[in-house]
């Protein structure tokens, strides 16, 4: 599917809700243009908490972006019911999703990441961009901040400006759907990396338990820096600078990275993504609901 046609679909989905407001970019590659979608409520107060799901950073790995495109009325009409706000990056690597490749056009062999938010000061004022399974450091940044001087890809680049205008306080969850095509012979199986109390999610892995196994007790490394060992459940912490590591760091409550591996049928990774998104909105309602002020 031509990343046009996948987003004409979703704005034709989208125009049944005049809610939301569809903001497109431009990004520029060595071999051409690709549109860039953003969809966010049109008007939000500093009371509204949101949701927000990226999908697509790896472009072979569709079912984040399927999974918007087909259940938007679904996930919309949900939230819209629990009176939370969405922000959704329905197709973080256009060029990507369009060849069926990991990375965009012009970096193809993935020497620049794709998934690259953060640098951590080491005590000894080494930056690295994986904690791999250690929390300790002295001071993080973004890794756009010039200090850096982190080379990134027009699609990482563009995030980052993007979220930077999103209301960072007011987003208390953070979805990052993907799909694990690198990790050799595992079946069909869902994994999670996230951090924190991991035991809030206790409901949403037990309803991923019946539709498709855990891949429990694990070494997975699928791109990184070498591997760590999923639990019982199929948790990984792993603060590695992606995006959910990100939002971790500015105070989001819930931060998940939904992984099901390459093996997994289209329709049950899909299924697997949309219990993560209603599990999560769930989540928001109740967290809400005890922060409410007492009389």
């Amino acid at each position: 599917m031509l990343s046009v046609d996948f987003y004409q679909q979703l704005e034709e989905k989208i125009k049944n809700f005049p809610e939301f407001l569809i903001e497109k970019h431009i990004l520029t590659y060595p071999t051409g243009n690709y549109y860039f979608l953003k969809i966010k409520p049109k008007q939000f107060g500093p009371q509204d908490r949101f949701l927000l799901v990226r999908a697509g950073v790896h472009g072979e790995e569709i079912s984040g972006p399927l999974t918007l495109l087909k259940n938007f009325y679904e996930i919309a009409q949900a939230a819209t019911r629990l009176k939370i706000k969405l922000l959704l990056y329905p197709l973080g690597n256009p060029s990507g999703f369009e060849k069926k490749q990991r990375f965009s056009v012009g970096n193809e062999k993935g020497y620049l990441m794709c998934n690259d938010f953060v640098r951590y000061e080491l005590e000894n004022g080494t930056l690295v961009d994986d904690l791999k399974d250690k929390n300790i450091f002295r001071h993080w940044y973004w890794s756009s901040d010039k200090k850096i001087g982190a080379r990134l890809t027009p699609e990482t680049k563009l995030m980052h400006q993007l979220i930077k205008d999103d209301p960072l306080g007011q987003i208390v969850a953070v979805l990052d759907l993907h799909q694990d095509y690198l990790t050799p012979n595992v079946g069909s199986a869902a994994y999670h990396y996230a951090f924190g109390d991991l035991s809030a999610y206790r409901n949403i892995i037990d309803q991923i338990k019946k539709e498709l196994p855990l891949l429990t007790e694990t070494k997975i490394a699928a791109g990184e820096n070498g591997g760590l060992k999923s639990d019982e459940s199929g948790f990984i912490v792993r603060h590695d600078g992606t995006l959910p590591d990100l939002f971790w760091r500015l105070g989001a409550k819930y931060c998940v990275t939904a992984e099901t591996t390459g093996q997994t049928p289209l329709d049950k990774a899909i299924k697997i993504n949309l219990i993560w998104i209603y599990g999560l909105l769930t989540l928001i309602k109740k967290h809400e609901s005890s922060h409410l002020p007492t009389t």
